[in-house]
Formats: C-alpha cells, structure tokens, sequence
C-alpha cells in the first residue's frame, strides 16, 4: 500500500474532474484560495447612478463610490475522514471477481481512490447546501452547541416577495408570468442586469405549465413569446421552455440532500421560484488550511481541498482526511430573485 505525501494528493487531486454540483457550478463559478482561515470579502448592493451635469468653466464634482458591505468571516471547517483496516484490504471488495487474484496492497490503493472520491463528494455536497442557504435564504447559519460550532453570515438579502394565499399562482385569477416580469424588472433596476434563467420544483413547474394564462400566451404561435418544449437536460434537471419576451429560460430541478438531523430536503423548497443569472451572481472562497505534517511541524496550504494521510501502526489503521474551508459569497445580493408562488397548507 502506497504511503502518499500531502503534495502528491495534492497533486493528484488538482489533477482530476471536479464534483458537478448544479448551484454552484451555475452561479457561483469563480473559485478563489486565501492564506488565511479568516477572510474579508466585500458584498455591494448597486446603485446605478449618472454621471453629474458641470458648467462650463467649472473642473468637475464628486461622484461618490458605491458602498459595500466587508464580510470578515472564519470560513467554515469541511473535514471528512476514512478508516482503513486490515479486515478492508483482505477480503473481495464489492463487485470484485470471486475468483481475484488483487493483492490486499492493490485493494488498498483502489480503496482510497475510492474514499478519496467520497470525501470529496460529501464537500462537494455541503458547498452546494451552503449555495443553496445563500440563494434561498440569502444567510448562512450554522449551529452546533455540542461541537462548539456557530457560524453565522447574513449578507443582507432583500429580493424575496411571499406570496399571499390569493395571490399564489395556484389561484386561476393569477398571471404567473406577470409576476416574472415584475422580479425581473426589479433586478435589472437595481443592479442593470437582467436574469436569464428561473429555476423551479416540480410543484411550481406544474402549476405553472398548467395555469390559463400561461397556456394563452403558448397558443399565440406567431409571437412566439412562450415555448414550453420539455427537454431532460439530466436526471434531476428538465429545460421546460422559454419566454421570449423576457429572455428568460425556464428549468425545473428536482434534487434532494439528506439533512443534519436525517431527513431528506428539497435542493428547491417547496414553492420556491429563483431567477438569476447564469452568467455567474458569486464566487466560492476557501480559506487555509493548517494540519500537522511528518515530524510534527504545522504546514498552512493554500487551496480548495487539503488532504492528509496516516497511519496508526501498532494497530494497523490507515486514515484519510479532506479538509476545506469554502465559504460562498455573492458578488452583488441584488442580483437575483426568490419568489415563494405557492404554500404548504
């Protein structure tokens, strides 16, 4: 069994594909390293102001800088790990021929890649909940007691409109289409951008697809302004169609995570609607990481993943951590929508 350095993991690590993970990979595609645990990261909320009227004669007057809030954060700890024991390496692994010859050093090194993969699936995973909390909820807050962990990041998020019950777009009086247009239309004004993309459950896509006006706006063929043409982009993701009107492609996404306390969730809450743009609203930042290395010493890395292998010798025991500090931050907390279109109860 191979005994690989933290560099060499490292390296191999940089080396490989990344995890796809759909929030993440969509508006939160910048990805930046730090050399420290703690970070200060800027989120403005634009203004959009002209440029001052001068007379003539006159130098110039003052246009004052957008303001920007300064986030000084202790990025958040990922550290999942691995045991690897004898009784591991010695018997067939799953889907492994009865009859194979491998040796418990091969089963070893095919069993760590393998860790390695689920190790960084499970970061990839949270980063992705850590998107999502941001997106939907426009914070982060994180807390377990009897860890001592308390993280808590709010970044001030405004754009969110509650629906009431008559106005829910499982009403037959309500235009769904006219409350895209009005989201829409507020983060264009407040930031000049428009979103290009809405992303639904499957419980507001099919209130959507099957509401009056919708299905009105489908059957003016020659304006063109509504196609809905169902294509499954992957599993979990469904292009359902688009507005031409608002240049708004429309998705339903049905994923799901298994939570703290055991229970699956929704990637997308229930009712929930989000447009943004997918051009990219933010960026992933990872703070250092700092483990001890060989002889004892502290090593501090700069990068998204850390990894670090030992062994326990008089117990025959190998271990295997990732380690990563990734903390989400929008770039501008205007520049997306949420609309909660339909209720529960």
């Amino acid at each position: 069994m191979g005994n690989y350095d933290t560099r060499e993991m490292l390296e191999a690590i940089e080396l490989r594909n990344p995890m796809k993970t759909f929030f993440a990979d969509t508006f939160f595609k910048v990805h930046r390293t730090h050399i420290a645990e703690k970070i200060e990261v800027d989120v403005k909320k634009s203004k959009r102001k002209l440029a001052p009227f001068v007379a003539p004669r006159k130098g110039g007057k003052i246009l004052t800088r957008e303001g920007f809030v300064t986030n000084s954060i202790t990025t958040p700890k990922l550290a999942p790990e691995r045991i690897m024991t004898v009784d591991d390496i010695v018997k067939r692994g799953l889907g492994e021929n009865v009859y194979s010859k491998k040796t418990p050093e091969e089963r070893a090194d095919e069993l760590l890649a393998e860790d390695l993969r689920d190790l960084e699936k499970a970061i990839a995973d949270r980063t992705e909940w850590l998107v999502r909390e941001i997106l939907f909820k426009g914070k982060i807050s994180v807390a377990v007691p009897d860890d001592g962990i308390d993280i808590s990041v709010d970044f001030g998020f405004e754009n969110k409109t509650v629906l009431s019950s008559d106005t829910l777009w499982s009403a037959a009086s309500v235009n769904p289409i006219k409350d895209l247009k009005e989201w829409r239309r507020t983060v264009i004004k407040q930031t000049g951008t428009a979103p290009n993309i809405c992303i639904m459950g499957s419980e507001s896509a099919d209130v959507f697809l099957s509401n009056a006006f919708v299905i009105k706006a489908m059957d003016v063929l020659n304006l063109k302004n509504v196609v809905i043409e169902p294509r499954v982009v992957n599993p979990a993701l469904t292009f359902l169609g688009r507005i031409a009107e608002l240049d708004l492609d429309i998705y339903s996404y049905d994923e799901w995570f298994i939570n703290d306390d055991g229970g699956e969730e929704p990637m997308i809450p229930y009712g929930h609607v989000l447009l943004a743009g997918n051009g990219g609203i933010g960026s992933v930042e990872y703070g250092a990481v700092t483990q001890i290395e060989g002889d004892g010493g502290f090593v501090t890395y700069e990068a998204e993943i850390v990894p670090k292998q030992w062994v326990d010798k008089n117990n025959n025991i190998q271990m295997i951590r990732l380690t990563s500090r990734p903390v989400p931050m929008p770039f501008d907390v205007s520049s997306w929508y949420i609309g909660v279109v339909l209720s529960e109860s």
